[in-house]
């Protein structure tokens, strides 16, 4: 069954509380079994959203659930659907994207091949046991593919793609692993592999996300050893040989930074660059876990999250979790199975995880309910600052809820998230879905800015880009010149400036690479980085 609910009244919603779920859209999954084993994946951009979701599972070959697979494409505003395309009959769901009208999905399949809904056939590599890896690229104008590819009969080797993206030109790049290394691979125009950046030492990969500069985040997991890329060695040690990693490439493909953090397993985190050259890092922990001079302590009871920024050069400016006492068990929280965290134009983030009992996250926000044994899942916002700012929570389920991704790329305001679900599902007093059923749920957020903090009132400058290199471009929007100076990290003055009204160019030529600070007189303060 597939149906579409809308939120036509806000009278039941309190008042203070300006997130509305504004609708939500369910189609069934042909499935009995634990609902933890199927997986979504939702894309946004403006103009469009696209979801890649499981229709049954046929075949449950490791840890993978194959079946049939729907590509759909909605209206993002009403949530109408405007295409959809059924794969094959032994598909995995890996990774989508979605830009400039092309949707690109990342999956596996088994069989002597993959059928796509156009009636062509992707042929396999090795025998009908074989595990195949492909990318495709869907024209949301026509319904057309543009190009399919089977990557495994270029990378044998290849065991999984785990993330899509594209970069500050719309071009579109893959991450790829074997079992101790991994690529992050550019195609061009019809899915040819250009540029193949390779990183060595890895475990399990979580995802990529390009900063507006050209830079690339990349997050996963590793062993104790030596972590390579972009022409250097990060050594990497703990005392159980589980390593959470974050680095990035500079935009010309050499080394920025590695960071690294304990674990007790191998994990794959979520990482999202921002407008301004930041990043949000987030995952599910078991143990205290520290980035930079933050930590998060360990989970009173089950597993816990974080959700940490930093910037381009690798220092973070905080690392948040669950709020909690000493030995008082209220509730636990785990992460979406894809990509756990987005971030709008403004660089606010939303988290997407789900959890049982309370959750606590400070500045008055809580998500969950009362009752311990209850599993619900919620939505965070956070602020650039670090602070929680609303949270929404379904009611708790039945059976399970599996939440799978969050995108808040679609603008106006709105996020939109794609979940499993077991028997009926009702968040912001919305439901959906039907008793005894498993089924894909695709929901929207609307009015997610209410209350986060911004920038701070009466700002009237901006700078970038950043990452700078040569120059520095900064706007004053005042009406008389403005007294600047440009310090390092450390506090050092490097420069004295003075502003004109409208826009003024710094050279940056001779300055070292690291954090700069750009203090005027009022005390307002920008921060940048040079490379």
């Amino acid at each position: 069954m597939r149906s579409l609910v809308l939120a036509i009244s806000t009278l039941l919603l309190d008042p203070g509380h300006a997130q509305l779920v504004e609708w939500m859209v369910d189609d069934d999954v042909n499935y009995t079994l634990n609902p933890a084993m199927t997986e979504h994946r939702v894309a946004a951009a403006p103009g469009a959203v696209v979801t890649m979701r499981m229709v049954d599972v046929e075949l449950v070959y490791g840890d993978r659930t194959y079946g049939q697979v729907a590509l759909d494409a909605r209206d993002p505003g009403t949530g109408a659907l405007e295409l959809s395309c059924l794969l094959g009959d032994s598909v995995a769901v890996a990774a989508t994207v979605v830009g400039n009208g092309v949707a690109y999905f990342a999956g596996h399949f088994n069989g002597d091949a993959l059928e796509l809904c156009d009636g062509t056939m992707m042929q396999s590599v090795g025998s009908g046991f074989t595990e195949n890896r492909f990318i495709l690229a869907w024209d949301l104008s026509t319904g057309a593919f543009l190009w399919s590819r089977n990557i495994s009969a270029d990378h044998p080797e290849c065991q999984d793609i785990t993330s899509l993206a594209l970069d500050e030109q719309g071009r579109l790049w893959y991450l790829m692993r074997d079992f101790s290394h991994a690529q992050v691979v550019r195609v061009d125009g019809n899915g040819v592999d250009q540029v193949m950046r390779t990183i060595s030492g890895i475990r399990h990969l979580g995802t990529i996300s390009f900063d507006p500069a050209g830079g690339l985040y990349v997050s996963g997991s590793c062993e104790n050893g030596i972590l390579s890329f972009g022409g250097q060695d990060f050594p990497v040690g703990s005392d159980e040989g589980y390593n959470m990693f974050v680095l990035r490439y500079r935009p010309d493909g050499t080394a920025g930074f590695a960071r690294f953090t304990e674990d007790v397993t191998f994990q794959d985190p979520t990482v999202v660059a921002t407008a301004d050259g930041h990043a949000y890092f987030a995952g599910s922990i078991f143990i205290a876990t520290t980035w930079g001079d933050h930590t998060v302590p360990a989970p009173n009871w089950g597993s816990g999250v974080f959700i940490a920024r930093m910037d381009s050069t690798g220092a973070f400016e905080w690392n948040i979790g669950l709020q909690q006492e000493d030995g008082v068990i209220n509730g636990d929280m785990d992460r979406a199975e894809g990509p756990c965290i987005s971030v709008d134009a403004d660089g606010n983030a939303y988290f997407l995880g789900a959890g049982r009992g309370t959750a606590v996250w400070g500045n008055g926000v809580t998500s969950g309910q009362d009752v311990i044994t209850d599993r619900t899942m919620t939505i965070l916002a956070i602020a650039p600052t670090g602070m929680a700012q609303w949270a929404l929570t379904s009611a708790p389920t039945t059976w399970g809820i599996e939440p799978q991704g969050i995108t808040a790329l679609a603008g106006n305001q709105s996020i939109h998230f794609v979940a499993h679900t077991a028997d009926p599902f009702i968040m912001g007093g919305i439901e959906v879905g039907t008793s005894g059923v498993q089924a894909a749920v695709l929901g929207k957020v609307t009015g997610i800015n209410t209350g986060l903090l911004t920038n701070a009132p009466g700002r009237s400058h901006h700078v970038w880009p950043d990452p700078a290199r040569d120059h520095l471009f900064v706007e004053h929007d005042g009406q008389v010149p403005v007294l600047a100076e440009m310090r390092t990290s450390s506090g050092q003055r490097v420069r004295l400036l003075r502003l004109q009204p409208g826009l003024s160019v710094i050279d940056l030529n001779g300055l070292a690479e690291g954090l700069y600070m750009l203090r005027r007189a009022d005390g307002s303060v920008d921060r940048f980085v040079v490379e």
